[in-house]
């Protein structure tokens, strides 16, 4: 069984070992013995959304396709046979529907830059599969795990990209990348194989020469297609490169809570938090996926329910889908909408946005550099104090974070004294490294009621944090993180 998954693995997921009668349908599946499922509606795959998104008069034309877990709740990256495949189209007044109801293991849908098409991949069967919107009836495109759609802005062709050649990686990753004429699949033609693919956070540029992935996963970076070559720019998860004109490129921390975006061809990096949506409480999200207009996002959460070392692993009932709009300078996510309203757990979603809307041409504002920003705050945000553990928590393990082999662990803090600096609350959040290696350090476990002297900084201004594992016992998300800069022996 896979440790881990991208960011994360599925807590005890419906591993499936499947009779295939044919390329489309999962006819027998054997699971593993699992938890009593929450409880659902009495038909939860027609179930309605308890209130429809609310849209504005000039909101665009918007199309979201997303899996739906109709078992324990917890499929956050499709091993299971327990799925529906759902959506919404903002034009047609029906809100959240079924497009599929038979139950498989529907994987990371994706809707073609037409919008009139879904495609989405059968683990079990190694089969991506087309549907048309609103329709039921599939074509087979290839074998292997869908990556990305893309249009030839000089044809107008979709094509497929598909990761094929498996690599036992964890998360497992693909060690070719073949693409498919949607109209007319045959053979394809291979465009990729100079390193190992992870499967989530393929996306291509709008010409098509680049993409930004995971090769693999921690290692974020970008592609250059044609010469067949690429490069590092961090390390994080659920990369997506803007598909519209512009050239930047992001990828998610360790902390499930911020994207760094790269400017590709200024090499300009800064944050975006965008764990700050209304209703998500400053909980974890995931699955981050940039639309086919770059103004807009979409993503998961909140995570509430998952055991301490991760969230994101109990999936649950309380988890949306979440639309979200930059700023025009891609600084900040200014507005979001809840797409999905319902008692049920909605995964892996992917938003389209009608063509005609994306003709903004791409901003050519100077932003600062993270690095530069993350001196300026360090250097401001700088506390020394001694603080008390407020309460007992158990420390995650080594085991708990896999595959992550370093991990830092937030406490809440009683503030005894400020020695340096200025802090007005009462309660002070510190995350301190408990695993390096995958090794336990011999400080990582911090008693209730121990006193330590504390000289901390903002977490978010240490730019070398973002890919790790953090873990958050702390329900203060409305407090500043700071970071333990001692803590590292």
């Amino acid at each position: 069984m896979l440790t881990g998954w991208s960011c994360t693995s599925a807590e005890d997921p419906e591993q499936t070992t499947p009779s295939i009668d044919n390329a489309f349908e999962t006819i027998a599946l054997e699971t593993e013995t699992r938890p009593p499922a929450p409880p659902r509606p009495s038909n939860p795959t027609t179930m309605a959304a308890t209130t429809p998104p609310v849209s504005r008069a000039d909101d665009p034309w918007t199309r979201v396709v997303w899996t739906r877990d109709v078992g324990a709740g917890t499929d956050i990256v499709s091993f299971s046979n327990q799925l529906v495949l759902m959506g919404y189209d903002s034009r047609d007044g029906r809100g959240e529907r079924v497009l599929l109801e038979q139950r498989a293991n529907y994987a990371k849908p994706l809707i073609t830059p037409s919008g009139k098409e879904v495609v989405y991949t059968l683990r079990a069967q190694n089969a991506v599969v087309a549907i048309q919107w609103g329709k039921r009836k599939r074509r087979h495109i290839a074998a292997g795990f869908a990556l990305a759609v893309w249009r030839d802005p000089a044809t107008g062709d979709e094509w497929v990209y598909v990761g094929r050649d498996e690599e036992e990686t964890d998360p497992p990753s693909y060690h070719s990348i073949h693409r498919y004429r949607l109209s007319d699949p045959g053979s394809g033609e291979i465009v990729w194989n100079a390193q190992p693919v992870s499967g989530d956070g393929f996306q291509l540029s709008a010409d098509g020469r680049y993409a930004g992935g995971l090769f693999p996963w921690p290692r974020a970076g970008v592609a250059d297609l044609t010469a067949g070559t690429w490069r590092q720019l961090g390390e994080g998860c659920w990369t997506a490169f803007s598909g519209d004109g512009n050239t930047i490129f992001w990828y998610f921390d360790g902390a499930h809570r911020n994207l760094t975006l790269v400017d590709v061809e200024t090499e300009q990096r800064w944050q975006v938090n965008i764990n700050g949506a209304p209703g998500i409480d400053g909980f974890e999200v995931w699955h981050p996926r940039w639309a086919n207009d770059s103004r807009y996002l979409v993503m998961t959460g909140p995570y509430t329910v998952g055991r301490l070392a991760n969230k994101i692993r109990g999936g649950g009932t309380q988890v949306e889908i979440w639309l979200g709009e930059f700023s025009a300078d891609f600084s900040s996510v200014e507005q979001w909408r809840q797409i999905t309203n319902n008692d049920m757990p909605d995964f892996y979603p992917d938003a389209w946005i009608e063509p005609s809307t994306t003709s903004r041409p791409a901003d050519t504002r100077v932003r600062p550099g993270v690095d530069a920003v993350a001196r300026r705050d360090a250097a401001e945000s700088r506390l020394v104090m001694e603080a008390r553990v407020k309460r007992a928590v158990q420390v995650p393990t080594p085991e708990s974070i896999m595959p992550y082999k370093n991990g830092l662990h937030a406490l809440d803090y009683e503030v005894v004294r400020v020695i340096e600096g200025r802090y007005d609350e009462s309660t002070l959040v510190v995350a301190h490294w408990i695993i390096r290696d995958g090794e336990m350090l011999d400080t990582a476990q911090r008693s209730a009621g121990s006193t330590h002297r504390l000289t901390v900084e903002l977490y978010d201004s240490h730019s070398e944090l973002e890919g790790e594992r953090l873990v958050m016992s702390t329900d203060a998300f409305t407090l500043p993180l700071y970071y333990d800069v001692e803590s590292l022996p």
